[in-house]
């Protein structure tokens, strides 16, 4: 079964990852509305492409910068 990890890191430092199984992609490509679907892509989640991995059997990784409390983090979204 395919995993989708979640990494963010503060200040070059890890800070927390989470794991969560990959078909629940599938059911959020389903479920979220287009408008959804698209402001996650322009913010760097493409659910559209994680799905598509997915059925694929490919590795997909992206990672975006965001501020979160007045500090910047990277997070790091991987489908393994």
């Amino acid at each position: 079964m395919s995993i989708l990890r979640i990494t963010k890191y503060a200040a070059g430092r890890h800070e927390r990852t989470m794991t969560v199984p990959a078909f629940l992609v599938g059911m959020a490509k389903a479920l979220l509305p287009e408008a959804a679907l698209v402001a996650l892509a322009a913010k760097g989640i493409d659910v559209r492409a994680i799905a598509g991995a997915m059925r694929k059997g490919t590795v997909y990784s992206t990672s975006l910068d965001v501020r979160e409390h007045g500090v910047d983090k990277r997070v790091v979204v991987s489908l393994r």
